[in-house]
């Protein structure tokens, strides 16, 4: 469903890959026409509402094409595929992940769906620690102000604090919202990026964010600083 070969991959500021192309054109109007109304969801980030993922199964089996796609992302065979590209940077950052480890046993597929408005906006961050393998992908063309991804460098940090709120990081690369734009990136302990503020907004950022995760929480690296 996804041809990852197509992808322009970067391994600075840490590894990401990113295409304009991520869906078959069928395959994105069926996505896109499926999107989920997600205008009552909750109000998180300033101006970002998000599907409910507590109905996701139920949800799943009357959108056919997300259904695939989630199933396509969601197997053993495609996150050995993931991880085994990564290996250097696994072994760098001491991962705690294992031959075993998959969606069948330590980790789980976590993706929300979401709509961003005036507000929205996000700190520089990375995220969280359980996160291994993240992405995301825009559904429609920018009309609005900021709301950018920006990918940040941080050579002259020795540790690596999940957000920064009083600390600038610099600027290594802004990404618009384009429709069928696409970033996925692994969560490595200096992999920071934010998002600038959306505002003048006609029509709203429609985008999904996901992630591979450790179960449990548990740390998918032991570490994180760079001393």
């Amino acid at each position: 469903m996804i041809n990852f070969d197509i992808f322009d991959k970067y391994n600075y500021p840490y590894p990401y890959m990113s295409t304009d192309s991520c869906f078959s054109e069928q395959d994105l109007n069926n996505l896109i026409n499926e999107f989920p109304d997600v205008s009552n969801g909750n109000l998180v980030m300033g101006g970002r509402r998000q599907k409910d993922a507590s109905s996701l199964n139920q949800w799943l089996d009357t959108a056919p094409t997300w259904k695939r796609f989630y199933s396509f992302l969601n197997t053993k065979d495609r996150f050995d595929q993931v991880t085994a590209q990564y290996a250097e940077e696994l072994k760098k950052w001491q991962s705690i992940l294992n031959p075993e480890s998959g969606p069948e046993t330590d980790s789980f597929l976590h993706i929300d769906w979401s709509e961003a408005g005036d507000g929205y906006v996000r700190e520089i961050h990375r995220d969280t620690d359980p996160r291994i393998w993240n992405f995301i992908i825009f559904f429609n063309d920018k009309d609005w102000d900021g709301g950018d991804f920006i990918i940040h460098t941080s050579d002259k940090l020795k540790i690596f604090p999940r957000q920064l709120f009083n600390q600038e990081l610099p600027i290594h690369k802004t990404i618009e919202a384009k429709k069928n734009r696409a970033v996925f990136f692994l969560s490595t302990p200096n992999s920071y990026h934010s998002v600038s503020m959306q505002s003048a907004t006609k029509t709203p950022r429609k985008f999904i964010y996901g992630a591979y995760t450790m179960k449990n929480n548990k740390d998918v690296f032991r570490k994180r600083y760079n001393i």
